[in-house]
């Protein structure tokens, strides 16, 4: 179903969209105040209705556009969750947007990621011609199809993150990761 049908159809069988899924998973564990990167248009801030997405692509309702993601306008420690569903691997500097998310998460803080792996991702944004990327003309230099869980991990070990929470979902082909500070 994930991969025959435009999203938009899923509904009118009854079936949940991937957006969905992907949200269920991450709204259990956002707490306090929430910035979404790569918030696209904006649903998962305007479901949990205490925060703030921001995109490099206006998407529309609400979202904040920003040139660089790793240059945000909001002071350090403004943050208790910050959510990247399904869009760190659209983001090419990568490393340093995890540092500036670093910076706007508070002590307690947490950071909640959904990825899919790269192998899949790449045929996934090959397949679907639903894909949102269309729309803003493909995907950019430095963008891949999926992050693969031991490389994620490192780049944001490297940003002083620690992996606090794992689960597969969706047939297993997507990844829910929940990090925490590292207080070392």
């Amino acid at each position: 179903r994930l991969v025959l049908f435009d999203q938009a159809w899923l509904p009118r069988f009854g079936w949940t969209t991937l957006e969905k899924e992907r949200l269920s998973r991450v709204l259990q564990h956002i707490d306090g105040k929430l910035l979404d990167v790569g918030s696209g248009v904006n649903t998962l801030v305007r479901q949990y209705g205490n925060g703030v997405g921001v995109d490099a692509y206006d998407w529309g309702n609400g979202t904040v556009v920003v040139e660089n993601t790793a240059k945000l306008p909001f002071a350090s420690q403004s943050f208790d969750t910050v959510t990247c569903v399904a869009s760190l691997n659209h983001i090419p500097n990568r490393q340093e947007v995890l540092h500036e998310i670093r910076r706007l998460l508070k002590p307690n803080g947490r950071l909640v990621i959904t990825m899919i792996n790269p192998l899949l991702g790449d045929i996934g944004h090959k397949l679907w011609w639903y894909d949102e990327h269309r729309e803003r003309g493909g995907m950019e230099e430095g963008e891949v199809g999926g992050i693969w869980k031991g490389e994620l991990v490192k780049i944001c070990e490297v940003a002083n993150f620690k992996l606090h929470f794992h689960q597969r979902f969706v047939y297993g082909m997507n990844n829910l990761y929940v990090f925490e500070i590292d207080g070392k």
